[in-house]
C-alpha cells in the first residue's frame, strides 16, 4: 500500500522499484529547521504583505532575507491588536527537502513542520522525545524543536507566562529525562508518534509562493505521462469499441434485409425484390393490383363473369365478341343446349336470336337511375 504521508527522514524505508512513477505525500519535516515569528500585522493592505514582512523581519534573520522563505499565517488578536504568525525557513533547506523527495520517488503535496504531528490540546503542553531532541506543542499553532536542556527552560517560560498553569504530557523513553521539579505534574508515558497516521494541518504547509509552483511542476510532470497513457489507452478502447459496434450493426443490419426480402416473396408470391428496392416495388405491385381490382369492377366484365357458368354447361363454340360500355354481343355455334331464357345477368337486360346455326346474344346495359 502506498502511504499519503510520512517524516522525511523516514522515506529511506520506502522500497522504490527501478522506473516506479512518483507518487505524491504529504511529508513532515524537522522543525529545527523551522523558525516562527510573531509580528504586528501590517496597516498595508494584505495583498501586499508577502513583500513587506520579509523586510520586517530582517533585523531578526541572521541570513539574508533572499536566502529565506516565508509563510504567512492566520491573522489572531483584534481591530488595532492584530498580529500574524510568519513561518521562515532557509531556501536551501526547502530545496533539500524537495531534493530527498524527488530521490524517494515522492512529489510532496505538503511540508509541514513536525511538532505539528503532536497532539493539541487547550491548557496543555505536548513533549515528545525524539532522536535526542523534545518536539513540543503548546497551542494550536505553536511550537519548536529543542535540545533537551533548551526544551526545558522554554517550557519553565511557558508555565510561568501562563494565568493558569498549563498541564504536561510528556512522552520519554527514560523518566530521568524529566526534571524533578516538573516530573510530579507531569503525564509520563513512552509513546512514539507514528508519522504515517497523524494529521496534519493544510494550514501549516510549508509549500507556498516559489516552492508551491516548483512542487505543481514536478507533479505534472510525474503525471504527464500517466495521463497520456491513459489517453492513449481511452483512445485504443474507443476505437475497438466503435469496430465491434460496427461489426454488431452490420450483422443486424443484413439480417433485417434477409427477413425484408422474405417477407416481400410471402406477400407477393413469385416476385423477388433487392432490400433497397422493396419498398419501390411494393409499391408498383401494389398499384397493379388496385388498377385490376378497378378493371374487375367495371359492368362489361361482371357481365362476362356472369356468362361464365352458362357458357361453361352449354358446349358451344364462341364465334364473336363485342364489348363496349353499355352492350354486349356474342354469337355462338352449337348452342341449342344454351337455355337463354334462364339467363339473368345483374344490371343487364338480355335478348338471344337465332340465324341458322349463329345463336347472337344481346346483353343491353339498364340504366338504374
Amino acid at each position: 500500500m502506498t502511504l499519503s504521508v510520512d517524516h522525511i527522514h523516514h522515506l529511506d524505508r520506502h522500497l522504490v522499484s527501478e522506473g516506479e512513477d512518483h507518487r505524491s505525500m504529504a511529508l513532515w519535516v524537522p522543525s529545527e529547521r523551522v523558525a516562527v515569528h510573531r509580528i504586528d500585522a501590517p496597516t498595508a493592505p494584505q495583498r501586499k504583505w508577502s513583500e513587506l514582512i520579509p523586510w520586517i523581519l530582517e533585523d531578526r534573520l541572521l541570513q539574508p532575507v533572499e536566502d529565506m522563505h516565508f509563510v504567512i499565517g492566520a491573522v489572531t488578536g483584534e481591530d488595532d491588536q492584530k498580529q500574524v504568525d510568519v513561518t521562515v525557513i532557509s531556501k536551501q533547506d526547502m530545496l533539500e527537502w524537495l531534493r530527498i523527495a524527488d530521490n524517494a520517488s515522492v512529489i510532496p503535496s505538503a511540508l509541514v513542520p513536525d511538532y505539528f504531528a503532536l497532539p493539541y490540546e487547550e491548557g496543555r503542553i505536548s513533549m515528545v522525545w525524539r532522536e535526542g531532541a523534545f518536539l513540543v506543542r503548546d497551542a494550536a499553532g505553536s511550537g519548536f524543536s529543542a535540545s533537551p536542556a533548551l526544551a526545558w527552560s522554554l517550557v519553565r517560560r511557558l508555565i510561568d507566562a501562563a494565568d493558569i498553569a498549563p498541564r504536561l504530557s510528556i512522552s520519554v523513553p527514560d523518566e530521568t529525562l524529566v526534571p524533578e521539579d516538573l516530573l510530579e505534574e507531569a503525564d509520563i508515558n513512552a509513546a512514539d508518534i507514528d508519522w504515517q497516521f497523524c494529521e496534519y494541518p493544510l494550514s501549516a504547509n510549508l509549500l507556498s509562493g516559489e516552492f508551491a509552483s516548483t512542487a505543481t511542476r514536478q507533479a505534472s510532470s510525474g503525471s504527464w505521462l500517466s495521463t497520456a497513457a491513459l489517453f492513449i489507452l481511452a483512445l485504443v478502447l474507443g476505437f475497438g469499441y466503435l469496430q465491434v459496434s460496427n461489426a454488431q450493426l452490420e450483422e443486424t443490419v443484413a439480417d433485417l434485409e434477409r427477413q425484408v426480402s422474405s417477407g416481400f416473396g410471402n406477400v407477393f408470391s413469385g416476385k423477388k425484390a433487392q432490400p433497397e428496392k422493396v419498398r419501390v416495388s411494393g409499391e408498383l405491385l401494389l398499384a397493379n393490383l388496385f388498377k385490376q381490382r378497378e378493371s374487375l369492377e367495371a359492368p362489361g366484365i361482371r357481365a362476362l363473369v356472369g356468362l361464365e357458368k352458362f357458357m361453361t354447361a352449354c358446349n358451344c363454340d364462341l364465334e364473336s365478341l363485342s364489348v363496349n360500355d353499355t352492350e354486349i354481343q356474342l354469337e355462338l355455334k352449337n348452342a341449342s343446349k344454351l337455355k337463354v331464357a334462364t339467363l339473368k345477368v345483374p344490371g343487364f337486360k338480355v335478348s338471344s336470336k337465332k340465324v341458322g346455326e349463329i345463336t347472337s346474344i344481346n346483353l343491353l346495359g339498364v340504366d338504374k337511375s
